[in-house]
């Protein structure tokens, strides 16, 4: 744990004693990579197989995919069951989860290290097509609360799983029905399949707003300038090799917070990266790393930095922009890709 002392421990005092409430969730990234290359995606994608040679005008990468490990995943979950958090959590972030050869099994060694948590997945389907309906109840099985299918149209993966899945969990429309909004926490034994809207389409629920993900994925848009932004204060993003981000839009990783190899995640969710970044977005400064020129809007945004909205935080000092500068420095985690709107 980190020791507070000299300057440090004075400047997180001013920072609301060095305390913010834990994670409400958390996204594990089973997978660097992606069996799709969506227009909207900031990835887009890296394939495994090397068919699409270098970067070029539609972002296409080639291969092969960055797997979560087994030593990775159980240092996640056993920090988390240290840090005495409950956050539900979503396994997604920059890749398809179903791409991961062994994504039945890690869903399983996450519900048996951490028994009462809500279990998520996000999945175009990719990895569901073969022998689906033994495939969805496998994971099911192994502790999966929510199957989120993402149903890109265009594709028609989702149409396929659903013409053959016949049970025995329940398949929910979504936003349609408003009960089966995925990002509910259920409980530990509820098992749900939910079909998302086309995101390309959808205009309501959880997906009313794609936001351009930093500019990863669509034009940098200031009109979210000055506005707050509660996703550091509310999310933990880990990535394939225990790189944690600031927020989930950061797709290229820009901006750094730590690894929990290296420090343990409690300490990286207190640590001086995560706190520099709360302290500007509080008082609505989007002007650094991924945040300048990112447009995403959140819920309840005047409830921080606690949960109950009763404490406050200082303007940002020269301690803080020094603990921005560090976090951006020594590049990206991940090249940018190149996108239409970059050569207009």
């Amino acid at each position: 744990m980190y020791v507070y002392n000299g300057e440090r421990r004075q400047w997180m005092e001013t920072v609301s004693n060095n305390y913010q409430d834990p994670p409400n969730s958390i996204q594990v990234e089973f997978v660097e990579g992606c069996n799709l290359a969506c227009s909207f995606c900031g990835i887009q994608a890296i394939r495994d197989n090397g068919a699409d040679g270098p970067n070029d005008i539609h972002g296409k990468r080639s291969g092969p995919y960055k797997n979560l490990t087994i030593q990775t995943a159980e240092a996640i979950c056993d920090q988390i069951r240290e840090a005495n958090w409950n956050p539900r959590i979503e396994f997604a972030m920059h890749g398809e989860p179903t791409m991961h050869p062994f994504f039945v099994e890690m869903v399983g060694l996450f519900r048996k290290k951490l028994p009462k948590t809500s279990l998520m997945m996000t999945s175009n389907g990719g990895g569901l097509l073969k022998d689906t309906e033994e495939t969805v109840n496998k994971l099911m099985d192994a502790g999966i609360n929510v199957l989120f299918l993402d149903n890109y149209e265009r594709i028609k993966i989702v149409d396929k799983i659903k013409e053959r899945y016949k049970g025995p969990h329940p398949v929910y429309e979504y936003p349609s029905d408003r009960q089966a909004n995925p990002h509910r926490r259920r409980r530990h034994d509820d098992h749900d399949i939910v079909v998302g809207m086309d995101l390309t389409l959808a205009t309501n629920g959880t997906h009313a707003q794609v936001s351009n993900h930093a500019g990863s994925a669509f034009p940098l848009n200031y009109n979210q300038s000055g506005k707050r932004c509660a996703k550091p204060f509310r999310e933990l993003s880990i990535r394939w090799d225990g790189s944690v981000a600031l927020c989930c839009n950061d797709w290229i990783g820009w901006y750094k917070c730590g690894n929990l190899h290296q420090t343990n995640l409690a300490d990286i969710w207190q640590g001086d990266a995560f706190h520099a970044a709360r302290q500007k977005l509080y008082h609505g400064q989007r002007n650094f790393g991924p945040c300048n020129g990112c447009d995403n809007v959140t819920l309840r945004n005047g409830l921080l930095p606690d949960r109950m909205g009763r404490q406050s935080l200082p303007e940002p000092d020269a301690q803080t922009e020094e603990h921005i500068q560090k976090a951006l420095g020594n590049g990206t985690y991940t090249p940018k890709v190149k996108k239409h709107f970059d050569f207009i």
